[in-house]
């Protein structure tokens, strides 16, 4: 049984007014709490050997656990100490991401994707309590994954994708009572598989979700420089594992087909641990 398609302007109108809403959402996006990368539909829409680009934006925030640290004391050149590092945590660690995104079919249930960005990221007294700041250069990100459809009949498809992220960042964690600055780099790698839904509205609009399962791993590596008395100097280098608090939750998104092959994603992330508000621009050729 075909939906009544009688009343076109009226569904442009429902498609107008639904992009315009979450372009708001994306607009007032900066002002939320969020991490993960977008995911999108958890099926695949590609046929054989067809090609998508997409192009996404998120800017995120998460809290870090940094773990089973060690450090090594140098002054003038020499190892004073070295040892067991304590635990410390990361409150809302900000990373931005500006995504490019490539999508081929490799048959009518499977695709994978590729995905390059530039990412920045920035935290502030957290770390030391100090009302340090640290801020990243803007360094390149890889990520990638693989769409799968398990179901697909009549306005309901079911599928399942994987997705791994991996980026780098450093810079200088200055602090104000300290006149040395200090240079810390960051490794993350993150990782997520969802299960989910894709069921059409109406004409030209789906929604999506389902359960989301996220991890996160990485290393933190710091590097202190401080006088430590007339004419001499200590060197502190000190590494962490990173981890997040919890890995389990879901989302929940809508597609818009603003143009034909053209489609807006906007869609809201949640674990224990983060949340996170992704979209982005695809096209199809």
């Amino acid at each position: 049984m075909k939906r009544d398609l009688s009343l076109p302007k009226a569904k442009k109108n429902k498609q107008f007014w639904l992009s315009g809403f979450v372009c708001i959402c994306v607009l007032l996006g900066g002002s939320v709490s969020f991490a993960l990368d977008p995911l999108g539909p958890p099926n695949t829409n590609l046929v054989p050997g067809q090609f998508q680009l997409g192009l996404e934006y998120c800017r995120s925030s998460m809290d870090l656990e940094l773990t089973d640290g060690t450090f090594i004391d140098y002054v003038d050149g020499s190892v004073n100490d070295s040892g067991t590092a304590i635990d410390l945590a990361i409150k809302d660690f900000e990373k931005t991401n500006s995504y490019v995104n490539f999508s081929y079919g490799i048959d009518y249930n499977w695709e994978v994707f590729l995905r390059l960005s530039s990412s920045k990221a920035e935290f502030g007294d957290s770390l030391l309590r100090e009302g340090e700041e640290f801020e990243s250069d803007s360094l390149p990100a890889f990520g990638g994954g693989i769409k799968a459809t398990f179901y697909d009949k009549d306005y309901l498809k079911i599928g399942g994708l994987i997705q791994a992220n991996w980026s780098h960042y450093n810079g200088r964690l200055s602090s104000p009572l300290r006149p040395l600055p200090q240079f810390t780099e960051i490794e993350i790698t993150e990782l997520q598989i969802t299960l989910g839904a894709n069921y059409m509205l109406l004409d030209g609009v789906w929604i999506y979700g389902g359960p989301l399962f996220h991890l996160l791993g990485g290393e933190l590596d710091n590097t202190l420089i401080q006088e430590a008395g007339t004419g001499t100097f200590q060197l502190i280098e000190s590494s962490w594992d990173i981890e997040q608090d919890s890995s389990y939750g879901g989302y929940l998104g809508t597609q818009v087909e603003i143009a034909k092959n053209c489609y807006f994603n906007a869609e809201y992330q949640f674990t224990g641990g983060a949340d996170a508000f992704g979209a982005g621009i695809i096209l199809g050729f």
